[in-house]
């Protein structure tokens, strides 16, 4: 079996190879199928990575979300290794901050850890159909959600970067559910079917 630093780097170098045209067409519709998800109307809060690179897009969701009235919360690196969620108003309220990836600036509310009215995005490099991510090599999402079974916790990824199988450890965070350009998949047992 693979590493996780290999698959991390191969289907990375997938990722980028996604034409901006492509990227565009299943940002769209990986934002529409979140938002038409049960457990994404169902929730209150929103705690969404903003988009860097050529991740899978999320200013559709950030945008749509503060549209519908919820709370969006964006994700700012504390310390060496730790990681707090921020409540951002518009989009305008992100700055370049740890490696350039925009945080909430200093001015955005603390928000609390997400509780089962939270539904928490998550990013990352590859996914498996069990929910198994591998991240890109920090840690701060599993660190962050160690012990937080309340809440919901969705990624966001291009179908390229669902292989067959994700090397886990116990202390890594699955996703209950993916949603790609292709399809929603629904992780685990217990995770409400949506449509």
């Amino acid at each position: 079996m693979e590493t996780k630093e290999e698959i991390r780097k191969q289907i990375l170098a997938v990722r980028a190879e996604i034409s901006k045209a492509e990227r565009r067409a299943a940002e769209a519709v990986i934002a529409e199928r979140l938002m038409q998800a049960d457990f994404y109307k169902n929730a209150r809060c929103i705690y969404c990575y903003a988009s860097f690179r050529d991740e899978a897009g999320t200013a559709q969701i950030i945008e749509g979300s503060l549209r519908q009235g919820k709370r969006v919360a964006a994700p700012r690196v504390v310390g060496r290794r730790g990681m707090e969620f921020f409540f951002i108003k518009s989009r305008a309220d992100l700055r370049p901050g740890a490696w350039n990836i925009p945080e909430p600036g200093p001015w955005c509310a603390k928000a609390p850890l997400p509780d089962e009215e939270t539904l928490v995005i998550l990013p990352g490099a590859a996914f498996d159909r069990s929910g198994a991510r591998i991240g890109y090599g920090g840690g701060f999402y599993d660190t962050y959600l160690e012990g937080n079974e309340r809440c919901i916790k969705a990624a966001l990824a291009f179908d390229a970067q669902c292989v067959e199988k994700v090397p886990a450890e116990a202390h890594d965070v699955r996703a209950d559910y993916i949603i790609t350009e292709k399809e929603l998949i629904r992780c685990c047992q217990d995770c409400p079917e949506t449509r």
